[in-house]
């Protein structure tokens, strides 16, 4: 038989639960935002990077270890407590979100780095070309595609992108020059490029 004592506890033992609760949902709504949020600043840097990858000379291999490689250390350290959170998700989901926002981070502020703080003095090269193509414009038009060429840049080969109003040029062309200066973490940074 339950005492008016036994009551009393039961509707504060309640009370104080749901109190927890809501703190506890408040928190994970929260982290959830700030996570989110990152995710979010994550994917703009990574476009952002890829706009400067364009214009650095620099092994595909290297930024791309520096995105994936956060995702693989900090998946199995927060898995468990993201999934606390919220409902379970899988390995893959960690690595992916981890990827786009830690890694894209780091390797915006690695690229960043590079080219911001390059040094100002400029050399001027040139370049036989080694293949032509073309890929999609800016705004995705098929008849407005944007011309390329590969060259070899000490060792490493490098696609240069041109204007669509420079096709004809670009299609005729047996060599490009580039100007150029060292980045802050030595890699070189297209200043300027242009049909020799």
């Amino acid at each position: 038989m339950r005492t008016r004592f036994d009551k009393h506890a039961e509707k504060l033992r309640i009370a104080r639960d749901k109190q927890l609760s809501e703190k506890t949902n408040k928190k994970n709504t929260r982290i959830r935002n700030i996570g989110g949020f990152l995710f979010f600043i994550g994917l703009v840097l990574l476009l952002w990077e890829i706009e400067i990858y364009r214009d650095t000379i620099i092994d595909l291999k290297i930024p791309l270890s520096i995105w994936l490689t956060p995702g693989l250390f900090l998946t199995p350290i927060f898995y468990n407590r993201i999934n606390a959170l919220d409902r379970k998700a899988n390995w893959a989901i960690h690595y992916f979100l981890h990827t786009c926002m830690t890694g894209s981070i780091l390797l915006f502020s690695f690229m960043a780095t590079n080219l911001y703080f390059a040094d100002s003095q400029i050399t001027v090269k040139h370049f036989n070309v080694l293949n032509k193509g073309s890929i999609c414009g800016p705004k995705g038009h098929r008849d407005e595609r944007e011309p390329y060429v590969d060259i070899k840049y000490e060792g490493l080969e490098k696609e240069v992108v041109f204007t669509y109003e420079e096709t004809a040029k670009v299609m005729s062309a047996k060599s490009v020059k580039l100007t150029v200066r060292k980045g802050l973490l030595g890699f070189d940074i297209l200043e300027k490029y242009e049909i020799d």
